[in-house]
């Protein structure tokens, strides 16, 4: 343990009081899904010191304050986890099942004889909810307290009652870096304690731990901080699932594991066709981190293996929406259908890849695929399910509507899409030298 560690912790006990230390306070509190949402909602929190007997407590949410009446406790699944620098931490989570479908409830976590959170509250997904929003981050990963605070923020307050938040990948930049996810979980703040976080596993997810033998390895802190459904192929739980909302499924893969080895490959795309297969939602939406279109101008960024694999499965099972990361820059393409001769106003899957965070690259125009693009541009995404009908909204960190687009769910035939703004009809993004490419 570092000096700095060791004078914080010191400090920390002097400042303790009623006999707890200020290390037995919840921090990083995060609401995700590890089963179905309608009717369960999990919560993870840590700290950083080992508690007795950790709980979380809930009940339906009222108007009326200290109001104990049918007040639950859960008790926690504590796991103990020691990061890269040789620091302890405790991880705490807890599944509360068996709610009511679109019911409001407040929730507090701590410890039975500790230091408690204060009352936060969720809504569960209603069975029957129409219509209804999420938001889409491309990668936050780099200067996340400065710079992605504001894109979360933006699309918060853009869709303050989104049923949750997803993250394609590189939600960091060093997976196993605790100072970074603490950046990371300062940019959310209190939106992860009352709206769901959908994280998708990226490249810098994966980073080498101290001394470890392996090069790079899944970050110590995904499973710990995440409650996620393990119904994936095994050894993929928790980075490769998927969870169902009304009329909608959404699908997680890891394309870093995907893209190590053609076993690895094969394995994901015979999961997913299965799970397509059997998927009776009316929409579907896949996201990883990798895309499987690339026109970046960085070392790295066209994957053929995952067109080869993935791609005919998209097609075969009508996938509507594919929502990536990774090539830091704004693309969106409804015209990347190869097994079949659509007609104007068709579409097939429609790719997109987006970022949130600062770090940008530019586009090779030779290898542009995209029909509307953008560049040194921070941008967010809100998604809504209307019954028939997918609204598609890409705003900037400045609340431009900057894409917009609908799709129309047609019995036995493509998906229509409606476009009202196109890089026909509107001027795309670029670097203040006026190009795509950074010079």
């Amino acid at each position: 343990m570092d000096l700095k560690k060791i004078i914080f912790r010191g400090l920390m006990f002097m400042l303790s009081f009623n006999g707890f230390s200020q290390l037995d306070k919840p921090e990083h509190i995060i609401l995700t899904n590890k089963n179905n949402p309608e009717i369960s909602q999990s919560v993870t929190w840590r700290t950083q010191d080992a508690v007795e007997e950790p709980i979380a407590q809930i009940a339906l949410a009222k108007a009326a304050p200290y109001d104990s009446i049918l007040e639950q406790n859960v008790s926690a699944f504590s796991e103990k986890i020691i990061d890269k620098e040789g620091d302890t931490y405790y991880y705490h989570s807890v599944n509360f099942s068996k709610l009511k479908s679109g019911a409001m409830y407040r929730y507090r976590v701590g410890s039975k004889d500790g230091i408690w959170s204060s009352w936060n509250q969720f809504r569960t997904v209603s069975n029957n909810e129409k219509p209804y929003s999420f938001i889409y981050l491309g990668d936050i990963q780099n200067d996340i307290s400065s710079w992605g605070t504001r894109t979360i923020w933006a699309a918060h307050n853009k869709a303050p009652y989104a049923k949750f938040m997803l993250f394609a990948g590189d939600c960091v930049d060093d997976g196993q870096s605790n100072g970074q996810w603490e950046e990371w979980f300062y940019a959310l703040g209190r939106v992860a304690q009352t709206t769901p976080i959908l994280p998708v596993v990226g490249n810098h997810e994966y980073e080498k731990l101290k001394d470890s033998q392996v090069e790079k390895s899944l970050s110590v802190f995904w499973q710990p901080q995440f409650e996620l459904p393990n119904n994936g192929p095994k050894g993929l739980e928790e980075s490769v699932y998927y969870l169902d909302y009304p009329n909608m499924r959404v699908i997680v893969l890891n394309s870093l594991i995907a893209l190590r080895s053609e076993k690895e490959l094969k394995k994901q795309a015979s999961w997913l066709e299965s799970v397509l297969k059997h998927n009776k939602k009316k929409w579907t939406v896949v996201s990883f981190h990798h895309g499987v279109f690339s026109a970046r101008d960085g070392r790295w960024g066209d994957y053929p293996e995952l067109r080869k694999e993935w791609l005919p499965i998209f097609e075969k099972y009508k996938t509507d929406l594919i929502l990536t990361g990774h090539d830091h820059m704004y693309c969106r393409s409804n015209n990347q259908m190869k097994s079949s001769n659509l007609k104007d106003g068709e579409t097939g899957p429609v790719y997109v890849v987006s970022v949130a965070g600062p770090k940008m690259y530019g586009i090779l125009e030779e290898k542009r695929w995209m029909d509307r693009a953008a560049v040194n541009s921070q941008m967010y995404q809100i998604i809504t399910i209307d019954d028939n009908t997918l609204k598609f909204r890409t705003y900037t960190a400045v609340d431009e509507l900057y894409d917009s687009f609908d799709l129309i769910k047609r019995k036995g035939k493509f998906n229509q899409i409606i476009e009202y703004i196109s890089s026909d009809n509107s001027p795309e993004n670029k670097f203040p030298n006026g190009s795509y490419t950074r010079k």
